[in-house]
């Protein structure tokens, strides 16, 4: 039923097979038994795609609210033993799951041995709910997110700092305000918005936002460090990623009197009738373990 119920939302047995771990042979395998032993056909099979029958969608619907009762049944179950249970699927960005998340997802594993970790490291993505197509439980975010389908929970906040190598100053100079970085090399980080180029900025007389490029552009924040560590131009990155570059001098921060507008440190989960107890277990664990960690404490 799990199967079948992940190869009907997906119309895809490849798809169903990834979400749950198995091969696609499997999921044939599963799907013939099910149309063998209740005698009709589930699915039409066409060079175009997968559909449900008439029967398949009348059998989803079914297939659906059993499991439904049965994860229920037990969630209440390791609710009064007062023991989360289960697979627990987290994404992340490549970036902050590398440097600061893997920390918090060992701790919680040392705190909750009875939960499984499953954790996939991947690129944004602009549709907050494609996490649970995929059949993740739990995202971690680091943009804000408008969307009715899932439940976005504040569990930080990312300091951004701009900087640039002490070779670079010496060769191009620091700029002295801000309007002279739309004449700079500037390194943006693409998919972080949709504005990603636009530098925004709180400083003494208000918020003030920059137009930038320069020669380099990347989705992933380490490869952008890199880049401002080889003096290729400006960043604009995350604390966590390069505190320790301003801590022993490889980088410097630039006009440290301008303040990057802080993005949500963000946990998400699908929204439901009931959200499973692992997964509320592990949100207000990084609440806790992220309000402990500031992900920057200045210079």
């Amino acid at each position: 039923m799990k199967t079948f119920v992940r190869a009907g939302n997906s119309r895809s047995f490849t798809r169903a097979a990834s979400q749950l771990g198995i091969s696609r042979s499997l999921v044939t395998r599963h799907i013939a038994h099910l149309e063998q032993r209740l005698g009709v056909t589930l699915f039409n099979r066409s060079t175009r795609g997968l559909n449900l029958t008439e029967e398949g969608g009348a059998y989803l619907q079914s297939c659906e609210r059993i499991l439904y009762d049965v994860e229920a049944a037990e969630r209440d179950l390791s609710q009064g033993r007062g023991m989360p249970i289960g697979t627990l699927r987290v994404t992340a960005p490549k970036s902050f799951g590398l440097m600061q998340f893997g920390e918090a997802l060992i701790d919680f594993a040392i705190a909750q041995p009875k939960i499984k970790i499953s954790l996939t490291l991947g690129d944004f993505t602009f549709r907050p709910h494609d996490f649970a197509d995929g059949g993740q439980d739990v995202a971690i975010r680091t943009v804000g997110i408008s969307d009715s389908s899932v439940i976005a929970r504040r569990i930080g906040t990312i300091q951004h700092v701009m900087c640039a190598s002490p070779h670079y100053i010496a060769r191009m100079g620091a700029p002295e305000n801000l309007a002279q970085l739309a004449e700079a090399p500037c390194l943006t980080h693409t998919a972080a918005n949709e504005n990603e180029r636009l530098w925004t900025f709180t400083g003494p007389a208000g918020d003030v936002s920059v137009k930038v490029d320069g020669p380099y552009r990347s989705n992933s924040s380490l490869s952008l460090r890199q880049a401002v560590l080889s003096h290729l131009g400006i960043g604009l990155l995350p604390a966590y990623c390069i505190a320790d570059d301003i801590k022993s001098g490889r980088l410097v921060q630039i006009l440290p009197e301008f303040q990057a507008v802080p993005q949500p440190l963000l946990v998400v989960y699908p929204q439901g009738i009931a959200v499973p107890v692992k997964v509320r277990v592990f949100v207000d664990f990084l609440a806790k373990w992220f309000a402990q960690r500031p992900l920057w404490a200045g210079n």
